[in-house]
């Protein structure tokens, strides 16, 4: 028997023939650039919705610019306006209400820079074949506020409505796409080479696989030999591969991490190089090309080891420049071999160390007790100095995707680097709006409305508020009309009761469910007095409708017939009531 019954178990399991066909042609269907098993929904929302989810992330910056006017306009008559006013506004022209507390909170001053540590985020243009696959730019970059604004559109797990999250996040410094790499490093790597004096300095390249943090990395050192013109420069050039450390100057020959008397982390067997500041470019492009990389699903010349450099100006100081090794998702992994995943494990595991470290450095700032977790892996050791040295400087570059498909680690990169500033990490916020799933413009009146028509509004009005009712069949907008707020509420009401009649939901509360029934009369009313006050006519329309109803219900509640069905202004008074008796015509109920 029990062997039946695991057999019979099996049998429930285990894909039919069929089945297997049906996801393969699925998984061969949502198959594209990137692996097939990435979540239905997300692929859903970026290939069928993408023009509405562009239009919803233009509405938010449409919605800024009124209520600039509001705050800043001394001539604009929106400045007199309350804030409820201007949500109702953007409710009923952008479906984004919630959007306005939001859009008030990012006029909150700025804080003051810290001195030792800066946080910079830069992005990236849109690549040739992410234009061709349909992506679009779903990352805003203001420069003047520092301030990135990821939009995360997708379709609801409901699959009945579309979600917008608009989150952002405040830095230091950010850069757009259009800024070039001479630009960059004027702007934010120059001032940090040449305020050494005798002191240390470390830059952090963080983000993504794709991003461009090596592409940035070699651009700044590139031009970094410009700067030490005349000056005597030792290079030391390591990577740092889970548990172990290799050094790019002799062949990737593994070396060893020692600390001194002080805690000072030097790398015994490292050679040291001395060269001129013109020689720099041509003897670090020759220990990059050393560097362990290898191709991932995400990026064919993915850096999988965290490479650091460290240039000993002479008298200046010293700085180092740190390319860590980029980040995948998981279903970007799925290739990989057992060895690569504890690569990719310790990977993560230096990363968290990092971001851990730079926390209780922020602790330490504000004078709380705090002690960097410094020995919890390789890279933080080497870059002890960073959270325990008062003179030295640092600066964190995020590097970021502009598209859809990689607005995840975009966020998580930004959450990551602001968490290590408390006070980047208190401005930060998000604001999430509903986005109905279709588009509904009535060409003409809600009287005219057929039953097509009343469905593919219900799904639209109040920003798909009334998604999830189930209207009587065969109800067209001229029966809309025909029912007052207390008729629909009456109609909801017995719907509630009808479905406990059946025995659905036997922990029912009678007069809470009377209050909802009544609550969604009132509010689907109002939105179908809306949309009738809309057109011409409308008005007197809705007048005599209530007018006619007036009438009947006061036959009804003189206990009188009403009249014959066919000349009944409700036509579903009484659907869905088992409770109440069928009246018959007076001619009828004579016979």
């Amino acid at each position: 028997m029990d062997g039946d019954l695991e057999s019979e178990f099996e049998t429930h399991i285990v894909d039919a023939p069929r089945n297997a066909e049906a996801r393969a042609a699925q998984e061969a269907k949502w198959a594209g650039d990137y692996d097939g098993r990435q979540h239905w929904s997300l692929r859903e929302a970026y290939l069928i919705h993408r023009n509405r989810l562009r239009a919803a992330q233009g509405d938010l910056y449409r919605l800024k610019l009124l209520l600039d006017a509001h705050f800043s306009s001394k001539s604009s008559p929106l400045r007199d306006l309350d804030l409820r006013i201007l949500e109702r506004v953007a409710d009923f022209c952008f479906a984004q209400g919630q959007a306005v507390a939001f859009l008030a909170g990012w006029r909150k001053p700025l804080p003051d820079p810290n001195p030792q540590i800066s946080f910079v985020a830069r992005k990236r243009p849109l690549l040739k074949f992410e234009v061709a696959a349909g992506e679009w730019d779903c990352v805003s970059v203001s420069r003047l506020f520092a301030r990135v604004v990821c939009h995360d559109g997708r379709l609801h797990r409901t699959g009945r409505r579309l979600e917008m999250t608009h989150k952002k996040f405040i830095l230091d410094r950010v850069y757009g796409s259009d800024v070039s790499d001479e630009e960059f490093y004027n702007q934010a790597v120059r001032p940090l080479v040449r305020s050494l004096n005798g002191n240390q300095a470390t830059i952090i390249f963080y983000g993504q696989t794709g991003t461009g943090k090596t592409h940035t990395f070699n651009a700044c050192w590139e031009r970094i030999g410009n700067d030490l013109a005349g000056h005597s420069i030792s290079v030391t050039f390591f990577e740092v591969l889970g548990k172990k450390c290799f050094d790019l100057l002799q062949q990737r020959k593994e070396v060893t991490l020692r600390s001194d008397s002080e805690e000072r982390v030097h790398v015994r067997g490292a050679a040291t190089l001395t060269a001129a500041a013109s020689e720099l470019p041509q003897l670090l492009e020759e220990a990059l090309n050393l560097r362990r990389s290898e191709a991932t699903e995400r990026n064919p010349l993915s850096s999988r080891s965290h490479a650091i450099c460290v240039l000993e100006i002479g008298d200046l100081g010293s700085i180092r420049f740190v390319d860590l090794a980029g980040s995948e998702r998981n279903y970007e992994t799925r290739h990989m071999t057992a060895q690569q995943h504890r690569d990719f494990a310790e990977i993560n595991k230096s990363l968290m160390a990092l971001k851990d470290c730079f926390r209780a450095h922020a602790k330490l700032a504000r004078q709380r007790s705090a002690r960097p977790p410094y020995r919890a892996s390789r890279l933080t050791q080497v870059l002890r100095s960073c959270f325990t040295d008062s003179h030295h400087r640092t600066l964190i570059l995020s590097t970021l995707s502009p598209t859809a498909t990689d607005l995840l680690h975009s966020t998580n990169s930004l959450a990551q680097v602001t968490q290590m500033s408390a006070a980047l990490s208190a401005l930060r916020s998000e604001c999430s709006v509903d986005l109905p799933l279709i588009e509904f413009a009535a060409a003409v009146p809600i009287w005219d409305w057929s039953e097509a028509d009343v469905h593919r509004w219900i799904n639209t009005a109040d920003n798909g508020r009334f998604k999830y009712l189930v209207l009587p069949p065969q109800i067209t907008g001229a029966a809309l009309l025909k029912l007052s707020s207390k008729g629909l509420a009456e109609l909801f009401d017995m719907s509630l009761r009808q479905a406990r009649g059946r025995g659905e939901g036997q922990a029912w509360n009678e007069a809470a469910a009377r209050e909802v029934g009544l609550r969604i009369g009132r509010m689907f009313f109002a939105a179908v007095r809306r949309e009738a006050l809309r057109w011409p006519d409308g008005q007197s329309r809705l007048m005599e409708a209530e007018r006619l109803e007036a009438t009947e219900r006061g036959l009804l509640e003189e206990g009188l017939n009403l009249p014959p069905e066919a000349e009944r202004h409700c036509e579903f008074f009484f659907w869905g009531d088992a409770h109440l008796p069928v009246l018959q015509p007076v001619a009828e109920a004579a016979g």
